[in-house]
């Protein structure tokens, strides 16, 4: 497990300037302002999705700035969503994700998360559906979304192994809002939570990775939830929220512990989890 977020001895945060040293850190833009050219570029391609102008955003998909190109991605990911049939594209999408810039393979994650866009294939309704089922149509419609899930689900794999925390921390939101994927994402996501302290060094990672996992339910993420118990207190309180999803006697041992955490907020969590009563308190 990483240190503390701030220096003890200093008081001083991890990362902190001295010495007139430039900042640094996840909420710290280290390269310059976009210049005038390049603000009004990304102003226009964000008036674009809200105007349904799919030309202009697509145009503006391949701008050599990374601003720019995010904001082409939501642009085209809002008409996707309003119903736009000339929205993102797989292929699109897919190039969001590999792209260079993180601040272009966050804005694609949350494009992948988004509805529509995980690459499902049909509903069974519509699979049964008398002009659809068995037709030569129907088939090649679910070959295409099985080769579009398998690709976007390796590049969300490899977005779970960014270098890049940031785009770590998003990959694993959007591993947890695409259930269907649950068996290819699950034990990526058990890699960073880490089954006990000692996961990714990144805290904020750790606590999106079992956030995630809570919410997939899966069993094979079990044993990273309850190491998270272990963890900083943001994690463990992300711990025992995502340990709805689990039932068993280690969960119910895991929350009795948690109601004698240091932390106020997991000890408030865990009795909210077990209920009423738990604390011996009177009501």
């Amino acid at each position: 497990m990483t240190g503390p977020d701030h220096h003890e001895a200093t008081g001083q945060a991890d990362g902190a300037p001295t010495d007139g040293a430039p900042p640094v850190g996840r909420h710290v833009h280290p390269d310059p302002a976009p210049d005038t050219e390049v603000s009004t570029r990304r102003r226009r391609v964000i008036l674009a999705g809200h105007g349904g102008d799919a030309r202009l955003a697509r145009d503006l998909l391949t701008d050599p700035t990374a601003p720019v190109r995010a904001a082409a991605l939501g642009a085209l990911d809002r008409i996707a969503r309003s119903g736009g049939v000339d929205g993102l594209t797989t292929n699109e999408l897919a190039t969001g994700l590999a792209d260079p810039e993180p601040a272009v393979r966050r804005r694609a994650l949350e494009a992948l998360a988004g509805p529509d866009q995980s690459g499902a294939g049909p509903t069974d309704d519509e699979a049964g559906r008398p002009d659809t089922a068995g037709s030569d149509q129907a088939d090649a419609g679910r070959r295409d979304a099985a080769e579009r899930a398998t690709v976007l689900t390796g590049l969300l794999l490899a977005c779970l192994e960014d270098a890049d925390h940031s785009v770590l921390e998003v990959a694993c939101w959007a591993a947890g809002e695409l259930p269907e994927v649950a068996e290819a994402t699950v034990d990526a996501l058990a890699v960073v939570a880490g089954p006990e302290p000692g996961g990714h060094e990144d805290a904020l990672c750790r606590e999106a990775a079992v956030a995630a996992l809570g919410a997939l339910g899966h069993e094979r993420g079990r044993a990273a939830v309850l190491g998270g118990l272990r963890d900083r207190p943001p994690v463990r309180r992300r711990a025992v929220l995502a340990l709805a999803a689990f039932e068993g006697d280690d969960v119910e041992a895991a929350l009795e512990r948690a109601l004698e955490d240091r932390d106020w907020q997991v000890r408030q969590a865990a009795e909210d989890m077990l209920g009423p009563g738990t604390t011996g308190d009177c009501p």
